[in-house]
């Protein structure tokens, strides 16, 4: 039996008509049921306690309702509140109980709700069909009598009410949402809050509803219409995009290409006229972002077009990038210690140490990026773009769980930046403790057969630049030798290096594509392959290889930290040997 308090309250809700939500029913029923272990208290804060349109599916039970909060024990385990385990057969027979007998539609289409999309799930039953009708019902009340505390939740409930009822087949019901739905957009839509409309052209138009009419289509077309000529006069270039994406989605879908481009246009322009007076970085973003929009609705001439503006306004946006630092006090006799450590036992073991040492572990960076996201929430949520020397974008990594590789990549391309200080020393140090020469380095180089005796006399006028420190000379000569050797590595190990053209003849395979290859992984491991190519061909990365052979880098990219890199790559290529291949 109810406590005093909990009847109180429940009577109130029943015959009260306010405008509410189910969260603020959760409040009510908390405080006066928070010391209450009966099963009427239970039931009710469970029932109201739930989360509606459950979006987070790796944490959720597969079905529309799910916890409202999940967290992590310090046992290690993931908790929820509430959970799907709390629902026994006596509260799910509770909620039958009070759904048959409140006359409020936000209660009836909670209980109903939860019977509905709960009860196999929970106790292995399936619910009757009256209880999914009585649940549509009750959210088709909710949202015509204007029920609902914000328009945003009569979309979500009106939405549901649509979907059990196509579920369910029962086309009286189907009708009457499409027609709730229709009213409410009307009802509540305002041209500068893109969330409060287009979500019946969406539901029914684009998902292609076989129950809408074609005066209800007729009138969400010619809807967007008039919302595209009024929010294009406002240079309001996102709301625009929302609405034109729309149409322009629509009238591909009926191969009505004119249409498509006229709808596309409008928003090109609007976004192409926002961008005067914008900071340079903003502006390069909006027009790669109306650059992409081009390229979707294949209009590849306005791409071009827009791609010209981009390459125009590079230069002030590096005008406009500012640099931090970070600095680090490392004691000397810490840092001696360290690279006496390096360079013990002889020449050899050195340079064998120095490239083992410098090889970063990819799963340890995988790390560093999850517990950066976990520290850091607000900044792994936002898409990096990066740019050239020119303020030309080059790629876009997006948030950890949508491009959780290219915030891999993107944070050991830092990393190597960050420890190239001890990379720097130790090659320094060898090269003071043992009085290094060329002929030392090319010797040692040449004991794996990877490399080409043919190759000697280039390999060693580019050893002989980076001991000169003309890295400009060194980097040219040594970087399209660390391809050469990769390739010869293929070839020894019984790979293709070559592949079919469209002229019909052969051509070799580019380094990116050799650097994916089974047999490099095979020799190399998977932290190694993995540097590699984001040192030398992956455009999120350094990129080394592309930019040098493609003359894209500007002189001062040609830094000893560069040098120092590609002398890594040559030290760790250096030590296969015929066995390990």
């Amino acid at each position: 039996m109810m406590n005093i308090e909990l009847a109180q309250l429940m009577s109130e809700l029943e015959q009260s008509n306010e405008k509410t939500n189910e969260s603020s029913i959760s409040i009510k029923i908390n405080k006066v049921t928070h010391e209450d272990q009966s099963l009427e208290a239970i039931a009710e804060r469970i029932a109201f306690g739930f989360c509606e349109d459950y979006q987070h599916k790796q944490s959720g039970w597969g079905t529309y309702f799910g916890p409202m909060m999940v967290w992590m024990g310090d046992d290690g385990k993931a908790y929820e509140s509430p959970s799907i385990f709390s629902v026994t057969e006596e509260i799910m027979e509770y909620w039958i109980s009070r759904s048959k007998t409140t006359p409020n539609p936000i209660l009836k289409a909670r209980y109903c709700g939860l019977i509905w999309d709960l009860s196999k799930a929970t106790v292995d039953k399936n619910p009757d069909y009256t209880i999914a009708v009585e649940y549509v019902n009750a959210l088709l009340d909710i949202t015509n009598k204007s029920l609902y505390k914000h328009p945003n939740e009569a979309i979500k409930k009106i939405t549901r009410a649509y979907k059990v009822a196509t579920g369910l087949n029962n086309h009286n019901l189907i009708n009457s949402c499409i027609e709730s739905a229709i009213n409410l957009e009307d009802r509540i839509a305002e041209d500068n809050k893109a969330g409060l409309w287009g979500f019946c052209f969406d539901l029914f138009v684009l998902n292609k509803s076989k129950y809408l009419s074609e005066v209800q289509q007729k009138k969400l077309v010619s809807n967007l219409e008039t919302r595209l000529l009024r929010v294009s006069k406002l240079q309001s270039p996102w709301i625009c995009e929302a609405v034109g994406i729309r149409l322009a989605t629509y009238y591909r879908s009926k191969q009505q290409n004119a249409e498509v481009i006229r709808i596309i246009n409008i928003v090109g322009k609007n976004f192409e006229s926002s961008c005067n007076g914008l900071a340079p970085i903003q502006a390069s973003s909006w027009l790669q972002h109306i650059h992409d929009i081009y390229i979707s609705f294949n209009m590849k001439d306005d791409a071009e077009r827009v791609t010209k503006k981009i390459t125009e306004v590079g230069p002030g946006v590096v005008d406009s990038m500012q640099m931090f630092s970070h600095s680090v006090e490392i004691p000397k006799e810490q840092l001696d210690s360290y690279l006496d450590s390096m360079t013990k036992g002889g020449l050899e073991n050195t340079l064998i140490r120095i490239g083992a040492q410098f090889i970063p572990k990819k799963d340890q960076v995988e790390q560093q990026v999850l517990e950066l996201a976990e520290n850091y929430p607000l900044t792994n949520l936002f898409t990096k773009t990066l740019q050239d020397h020119k303020g030309r974008p080059l790629a876009t990594i997006g948030s950890v769980e949508e491009d959780l590789e290219g915030r891999i990549i993107h944070q050991l391309s830092s990393n190597l930046n960050t420890n190239a200080f001890f990379l720097r020393h130790s090659l320094k140090k060898a090269l003071d403790v043992y009085n290094i020469k060329v002929q030392d380095l090319t010797d040692f180089v040449f004991k794996s057969p990877i490399f080409e005796e043919t190759k000697k006399d280039i390999i060693n006028a580019g050893l002989q630049a980076y001991l000169n420190q003309d890295y400009i000379s060194a980097i040219h000569i040594l970087v399209p030798q660390t391809e050469a050797a990769i390739r010869s590595l293929v070839e020894l190990a019984g790979g293709a290096t070559l592949r079919r053209n469209r002229q019909g003849g052969l051509q070799l395979r580019t380094f990116d594509d050799l650097l994916r290859d089974e047999k490099v992984e095979e020799c190399f491991g998977i932290d190694l392959t993995f540097y590699f190519r984001i040192l030398l061909t992956e455009q999120r990365g350094w990129n080394v290889r592309n930019n040098i052979c493609h003359g894209i880098s500007p002189s001062n990219a040609f830094s000893y930290s560069v040098a120092d890199r590609i002398m890594h790559v040559i030290l760790c290529l250096a030590q296969v040997s015929v066995t390990d291949t």
